[in-house]
């Protein structure tokens, strides 16, 4: 199975920070459609949008339908900090949502589930998981225990960093440690997005991984105090490879479409 995992377009009418928006996810979807049509899934995991309103959305929606992509591989989509929930949710009709009217839902592919999570709250950058959220994914991880789960989500579960330079992940992150805990032996990886920098490894035995933004990638900070910069790092998004005995994720940097090739037999 390959899957296709995208994050962090920030579409927006204008240019932001010198750094065109659209034309940078629609370079991805370009570079998707000439590399990766033969993905099982595409996943985007949130702030499609940088201000989340109709407009953006509708720019967004648009690029979509201009890309070609094939049918299948229409985008499973989450919200992320910057995203509207109920914007999202008027643009996006047919994106299912959970009983309390989050953006949370599952997937069901054989013997995998793909379980996308709403980690938004308005007027702020960082991730939430309330009550209700938690208590959908309870319920959702026990019935689905039997399976190969994996999690996407908008916020990093966990410091990629230093504690202390965390100011925007999610801020319930111990209460989700101890759901995932819970099922751990059932899921077998955490995707997500937000911090704008690639990441992998493991945590609570669960490997994870994120890649950087197709708009403004960031570089990591090993501080321990807050600080976000930028050293015009290539965007890029990630391919993943499941197998029944591995799990492999590629960075593809879109940007850079003059390959050469030093065999091709």
């Amino acid at each position: 199975m390959k899957i296709i995992h995208l994050s962090d377009t920030h579409v927006d009418p204008e240019i932001l920070y010198k750094i065109d928006s659209q034309q940078r996810f629609r370079q991805a979807l370009d570079h998707i459609k000439d590399n990766h049509t033969d993905a099982d899934h595409f996943m985007i995991t949130g702030d499609l949008t940088h201000f989340g309103n109709d407009e953006s959305y509708q720019i967004f929606i648009n690029i979509l339908s201009d890309a070609g992509l094939p049918d299948h591989l229409y985008p499973k989509l989450i919200l992320g900090n910057h995203d509207d929930r109920e914007n999202f949710k008027k643009n996006f009709p047919n994106t299912k949502t959970d009983e309390n009217g989050f953006v949370q839902y599952t997937e069901k592919d054989n013997d995998k589930v793909f379980i996308f999570l709403d980690t938004n709250l308005a007027n702020t950058d960082a991730g939430h998981l309330c009550d209700k959220r938690q208590q959908w994914l309870r319920e959702t991880l026990d019935k689905e225990q039997k399976n190969k789960i994996y999690i996407f989500m908008h916020h990093n579960p966990l410091a990629i960093g230093h504690i202390n330079s965390d100011n925007i992940g999610l801020v319930q992150r111990e209460d989700l440690k101890k759901i995932l805990l819970q099922y751990q032996n059932s899921i077998q990886h955490i995707f997500f997005g937000h911090q704008h920098v690639t990441s992998s490894g493991k945590y609570l035995d669960i490997t994870f991984s994120s890649p950087r933004s197709t708009w403004s990638p960031l570089v990591p900070n090993f501080l321990n105090r807050y600080r976000l910069g930028t050293a015009n790092t290539d965007p890029n998004y990630n391919i993943v490879l499941l197998e029944e005995d591995s799990l492999i994720v590629h960075s593809e940097d879109f940007l850079k479409t003059d390959v050469n090739w030093f065999t091709d037999n």
